[in-house]
């Protein structure tokens, strides 16, 4: 308390007595309440201020959040409608195919009725390279062609036939990929496939393959021939060749 201060209070008591020093102490009580309290609601409004900030802030971060949700199921709804369409097209796709074997079948029973018995037929032989000299990877599928399509069984025989020494020769091509007796049968629904891989013997120069599947319950049996040199063409030229 400085001097003038000190001076004023004892004015006070000497002219007002206690009474002047009561009021005086009120006042002040007073004063700093106010001041006090005002400070008090400027904080609260600072802060008040501050969650109001958060408030909005927290407002845009939801009205993002929807957008982005909403964009989300319109591209779910772009992709589902996609798969939708890409379903229908492959149904029809495979409908196509279809009708497609189906006339193949027909010609081949007029033409070539050894190609197809009881509804099956042999539709592929694939023959790819492997990195080892000699060494060849073949995968052969046999389809059913009936929309009705039981369960089939019988077996199957490959021979690859060429020459070695100068002198025609004859080998079993799953004798040569290890394929024991119990895996040349199958017991199939839509199609099944025989693959395996196998070293051509030495000194053999390769000609041709001929597949030949033999159908449980059926006196016919299937046979297709496949050359070599085709097999071993690219797919585009292959198709355009065609076997035999």
């Amino acid at each position: 308390m400085t001097q003038k201060q000190n001076i004023i209070i004892g004015l006070l008591v000497h002219r007002f007595g206690g009474w002047g020093l009561l009021l005086l102490t009120l006042i002040i009580g007073v004063l700093g309440g106010y001041y006090g309290g005002h400070w008090h609601v400027l904080k609260l409004q600072d802060e008040l201020a501050q969650q109001q900030q958060n408030i909005d802030q927290l407002y845009q971060r939801a009205e993002t959040f929807d957008y982005q949700q909403h964009i989300a199921m319109v591209e779910l709804g772009i992709e589902r409608a996609a798969s939708k369409n890409l379903q229908q097209e492959l149904l029809i796709a495979q409908d196509e195919n279809f009708a497609l074997r189906r006339e193949i079948t027909f010609y081949q029973k007029i033409m070539a009725p050894e190609m197809e018995a009881s509804g099956v037929v042999i539709d592929s032989l694939e023959l790819q390279k492997n990195i080892t000299p000699n060494h060849y990877h073949f995968r052969l599928a046999i389809v059913q062609m009936e929309r009705v399509r039981n369960l089939t069984k019988g077996t199957l025989s490959v021979t690859l036939h060429g020459r070695k020494n100068d002198k025609p020769a004859s080998f079993d091509l799953l004798d040569l990929a290890n394929v024991e007796a119990k895996d040349r049968q199958f017991s199939m629904r839509y199609f099944t496939v025989q693959a395996g891989d196998f070293v051509l013997p030495d000194d053999f120069l390769p000609e041709r393959l001929d597949v030949e599947v033999n159908i449980s319950g059926s006196r016919q049996s299937l046979s297709r021939s496949f050359f070599w040199s085709q097999l071993l063409q690219p797919r585009e030229v292959a198709n355009e060749d065609g076997n035999t």
